[in-house]
């Protein structure tokens, strides 16, 4: 059977083991992998998972089951595992329904017939020209990263008659560079992604990594506090998940816990900031549907500064009265699938030039929540951080700890790029397309020693 005849089979099986209503989606993932580490090939590795998850429903009584076993037996066995799950639960008072069907037009260009037959050596190839690009520059010592194909097919299935099935590519080229001079190390990170494996640029990628390993080394140290900062789109892109995760989604909302509920409609960026999600737009990695089945709609989040949308899965907009905007998620509640940020009219350079005293970052990690409902979290930088000093980049500086608002950052914003890049998005075949920002105060509460 294909994923859509397993759906079917499943939610038949539930509905003659007594199921009122039943929704089942298949999620097939093929991928391949070649990694480097020390300037050389190391790995290479191919996958090809396929997941069942069956909602199973009593009345108000609702089960979750997943099995990546896809035989009509073990789908049989599942179903009653479902249904012996939903008859140990309470109901859920505030469920109504899974969602109706929805006409589903298809995204043209979302497969890649190149990117799904990448073998071995085109990967290969297009590792060796990073590599081979980013040994260019004097003092790199290591290239590391990898190169990555997959092909993403999902199909869902519900008792409603909703039946939605659509297949997607995507490439990824990452890399992280080590560059050394005398005791000193420097650091640097590029990244791409496209669902075309021929729109990589490998020496391009390479070069950025390189170029900003190099020019990470000998950092000075300067004392935490606030900053002017220009953030380059890897920041922004991480920024924006934790914005909209916890902010832009209608469970948070609903559950008090959302920066939304303080600003809902009113101002609380800067006028120039403008979201969306929209995971029919081609320059991101469009997919049609969600994970219920539903079409993916265009939500406007934030506009001209003022927070005025949520995302919606089925189970809370009907807790509104609303219907789902197709942003179900894996588990219960909405999630983030295809975010944008819109442009403005400046270069980074320009931007270095405009700030008196200020930091340049290249991308976060290790960041955390600090209190959901401010939007305040918690990171460091990484991979690039510098100092501004009257329009100038005066040298880097050993990465700092912040601890700030995102709610803050995006109210600050005095000038936004005129270029987005698209990066993936936590999830495949999730996306965030954003331009780089300078925002006039950012605050910094450490100093690593690297």
């Amino acid at each position: 059977m294909n994923l859509i005849e397993i759906a079917r089979f499943a939610v038949d099986q539930c509905l003659k083991a007594g199921a009122t209503q039943a929704e089942a989606g298949v999620y097939k993932n093929v991928s391949y992998l070649t990694r480097f580490a020390n300037s050389e090939i190391h790995q290479n590795v191919g996958e090809e998972d396929s997941v069942l998850r069956i909602r199973f429903i009593l009345g108000k009584k609702i089960s979750v089951v997943t099995s990546n076993r896809l035989e009509e037996r073990t789908i049989k066995e599942l179903v009653e595992r479902a249904k012996r799950i939903a008859e140990l639960q309470a109901e859920d008072p505030d469920f109504v329904s899974l969602p109706e069907p929805e006409p589903i037009e298809p995204i043209p260009g979302m497969f890649v017939k190149r990117t799904a037959e990448c073998d071995p050596i085109e990967r290969a190839e297009i590792a060796k020209s990073l590599i081979e690009r980013a040994h260019q520059f004097s003092n790199v010592e290591a290239v590391a990263g990898n190169c990555s194909t997959s092909v993403i097919e999902a199909a869902v299935v519900n008792s409603l008659g909703i039946e939605a099935e659509a297949s997607a590519t995507i490439a990824r080229l990452r890399s992280n560079v080590i560059a050394s001079d005398g005791t000193s190390k420097g650091y640097g990170f590029a990244e791409t992604v496209s669902k075309d494996v021929g729109d990589l640029d490998p020496e391009k990628v390479g070069e950025e990594a390189a170029r900003r390993a190099v020019d990470t080394l000998h950092p000075m140290r300067i004392e935490p506090g606030e900053y002017e900062v220009v953030f380059l789109p890897y920041a922004v892109a991480t920024a924006m998940f934790y914005l909209a995760y916890y902010g832009f989604t209608a469970q948070s909302y609903q559950d008090g816990v959302s920066f939304v509920c303080d600003y809902l409609g009113k101002k609380a960026f800067a006028e120039s900031v403008n979201i969306w999600d929209d995971g029919r737009d081609p320059k991101g990695l469009a997919f049609p549907f969600d994970f219920e089945g539903v079409p993916k709609r265009k939500v406007i989040l934030a506009n001209d500064g003022v927070p005025t949308g949520l995302l919606y899965d089925s189970y809370y907009a009907h807790k509104e009265g609303k219907k789902s905007t197709g942003h179900a998620g894996p588990y219960l509640g909405a999630f983030p699938s295809h975010m944008f940020m819109g442009t403005g009219d400046a270069t980074v350079e320009e931007m270095i030039q405009e700030t008196k005293k200020g930091l340049l970052i290249t991308r976060w990690h290790y960041v955390r929540v600090v209190h959901p409902r401010k939007a305040v979290v918690t990171g460091m930088t990484r991979d690039g951080t510098w100092l501004i000093e009257n329009g100038e980049v005066k040298g880097p500086v050993m990465n700092m700890r912040f601890t700030d608002s995102m709610i803050s950052l995006l109210a600050n914003v005095e000038v936004i790029g005129k270029e987005a890049k698209t990066l993936p998005f936590r999830m495949e075949p999730s996306s965030v397309r954003v331009p780089a920002l300078k925002s006039k105060k950012f605050r910094f509460t450490g100093v690593t020693e690297y």
